[in-house]
């Protein structure tokens, strides 16, 4: 059986170029650290039609926000390390946080 993750980078972006779904992208990107390194933004196709990830808010542990993706019809949790310990909004297929003692926001 093959090792999947000592497949060189070249393959592994050109299989992810052909990902159409973000939340598809994400798993293909969680599968190991070399996936991840080989695959970029620049691999996407941000401008293919997709349906927003609604965000539902923190799962129960706080340290993942929860999204639910109405092409799957299914609850995500991602990590998301710049929103720990703040409060976090969508807006516009951003994100405002901000922590709520400082009122900073990032």
């Amino acid at each position: 059986m093959s090792n999947w993750v000592e497949l060189p980078n070249d393959p592994i972006a050109h299989i992810a170029k052909r990902v159409k779904v973000i939340e598809d992208f994400i798993a293909f990107r969680a599968v190991c650290t070399s996936w991840r390194n080989a695959t970029t933004k620049d691999n996407f196709d941000v401008l293919w039609p997709q349906f927003p990830l609604l965000m539902l808010g923190y799962a129960k542990d706080y340290n993942y926000l929860e999204f639910y993706s109405l092409s799957k019809k299914k609850v995500s949790r991602l990590y998301i390390p710049e929103a720990t310990w703040r409060t976090c909004f969508p807006s516009k297929g951003w994100f405002i946080c901000f922590l709520q003692s400082e009122l900073e926001i990032s």
